[in-house]
Formats: C-alpha cells, structure tokens, sequence
C-alpha cells in the first residue's frame, strides 16, 4: 500500500538542496510571508510548518493548522513559537539548538576583536589617507589583557569561553542560572553583578524570555567598568536600546558590537550607525554556510517526525 505523501510549508526559503529533497517526499507548499493572515490562508491541510527565524507562529495560526502535527524552527530561538497553544493542541516543536553554535561563537569573538582593535576606524582612515596619522599612536587592546564575561554558558556561550580561554588566554567569568561548569576551558563562576562589574568585555548568551526581555539596561550598563565594551548576539531585546546609546554617547561604554537590536531593523539614519564605537551587523551571526545547512536540516526532522521515523541529527 502506497504511503501517503505529507504536506509541509515552508514559511521562509530553505537552501534549495533541502528544499528539493524534502519535495522527494512531501507536497511541499511554499509560501513566504511574515503576514499572520497569509499564513493561515496557506495552512489547510498542512501537517507540517517549518519556519525560521521571521516568522510568528501565534495561537490563531496554530489554530487554524486543523491538520497540523508538527512546527520545525530553523533556529535556535523558539520565542516566536506560542508554545502553550502548540501544547495544547499536542503539537510537537523541533528546533536546531546546536547548529550553530560555531557560526555564532565565532561572529561574537569577531566582534569582540574588532572593538579592542578599532578595525572599521583604522581601515577608514587608512582609505581616506591618513595612513601615518593612523599609525602615529598606539591603538586597542589585546584580547589576552581582558576579563571575558559571559552571560549564559549554553552551548554557544561555552564555545566563546573556550575560544577567549583557550586560544587567547583571557580570563573567563560567567554567571548562569543553570547550574553549568565549563569544559575544555579554566572560568570562574560569578553572580551577576560581579559580572557586570568585572567585565572588561560582557557577551551576551541567553535566550530572550520574560526574565532576560530588558536585563541589560540602565542598571546594569552604570554597574560596568567605565571602558568596557559589550558584543550582542543572542536577541535584540535582551538590551535596553536607548539606555545603551546613552551609555556610548557619555563614553562609560567604549563600544558594542551588536548583531541583534530592538527593534529591528534599524533605519540608515539611526544614531549607532553615526557612532564610531558601535559596530552593527544584520543578524547574520548564524549564516554562514554550514549553519544554514544544518539548521534547515530541521525539515528533515519534521519529515521524520511525519513518517514516524526517529528525528536524527537536530
């Protein structure tokens, strides 16, 4: 007896390698859009949602999916998911927590980088001539000089401990509410406003919930060491945008490096873009090749999921 195909839409693209060998065996629907609306008109008979990191997945769209078995997140973030409402209606959520973990670590390390050496100042004034006037003073700082401090040790947290540790030789201290120990790597374990205050570099690695929305605010940023620099890769949210320009406008703050931002996007004009301090990157920390690969690898678990076959890899 012929096996029934399952049906699976595709909220945003995948790379079209998985895309073409999920349609192999599913009916897949494609239908980009970030609109609630659309998505529900384009969930009848869907057993399958895969999503990534734009799109909503709210109460009424999982209402609507009558049919609906299933919601893969390309991601590692599953914030945008209602997940009470998949819950109750027994609906399984997928996400690619670990995939990655490297792209991420390695974009947050970049960005710590290019703050204690002032790469985007110095290539600019080269371009523009100055090439003595650039090299007349010593600039920046070593990494290796620094006090590292990451909030959450999860599984891109530790990767960065280990890359500054490690490879640099930084001093590590972490605060997490979880009780975690870090491996491969020498860090203290601190509460958090030692981390705040010891943090010549704070990094930030936990997930966006109703605790986290806000954490690194006007508090925390006048408890920081005047000089130290914070690099964002985790959610936008996490941080109290306004008071954070404030902390760089008054100079407490050396710098940011920010891969995420509430809201956004931002617009050309906004102020961070006119600052030489802040370095902002469009939410590409995990798009590298690889990480896009492994985290649309989720379809394939939402596949398995579908045939009763056990999810691998994600």
């Amino acid at each position: 007896m012929k096996r029934e195909r399952p049906r699976i839409l595709l909220a945003e693209p995948l790379d079209p390698a998985t895309h073409a060998r999920i349609a192999e065996q599913a009916d897949v629907v494609f239908a980009p859009s970030s609109d609630e609306a659309r998505l529900i008109a384009a969930l009848p008979g869907v057993q399958g949602l895969v999503v990534r990191t734009h799109t909503r997945v709210t109460k009424a769209v999982i209402d609507a999916g009558s049919a609906l078995r299933v919601i893969g997140v390309a991601g590692v973030g599953v914030e945008r998911v209602d997940l009470a409402a998949a819950s109750e209606r027994g609906i399984t959520v997928l996400s690619t927590p670990t995939a990655a973990s490297d792209a991420v670590a390695e974009l947050a390390v970049t960005l710590m980088l290019n703050l204690l050496r002032p790469i985007p100042q110095l290539a600019a004034a080269y371009a523009a001539g100055r090439f003595e006037d650039a090299r007349r003073n010593p600039h920046g700082v070593e990494l290796r000089d620094c006090t590292i401090g990451i909030l959450g040790l999860g599984n891109i947290g530790s990767r960065v401990g280990r890359i500054c540790a490690a490879g640099f030789g930084a001093r590590v201290i972490y605060h997490d509410v979880a009780d975690v120990r870090p491996i491969g790597f020498e860090a203290e374990r601190v509460r958090a406003d030692p981390l705040w205050r010891e943090s010549d570099i704070l990094t930030i690695h936990v997930p966006l919930t109703s605790e986290t929305r806000g954490m690194i605010g006007r508090s925390v940023l006048e408890q920081m060491r005047p000089g130290a620099r914070l690099v964002n890769t985790a959610r936008g949210a996490i941080v109290d945008t306004t008071a954070l320009i404030d902390a760089l406008r008054s100079g407490r703050l050396a710098g940011a490096g920010l891969d995420v931002i509430e809201p956004e996007p931002v617009p050309p004009d906004h102020e961070l873009f006119q600052m030489g301090s802040c370095i902002l990157t469009p939410h590409i920390a995990s798009r590298t090749h690889g990480g896009l690969w492994r985290m649309h690898a989720v379809a394939d678990a939402v596949l398995a999921h579908l045939r009763s076959e056990r999810a691998r890899g994600v």
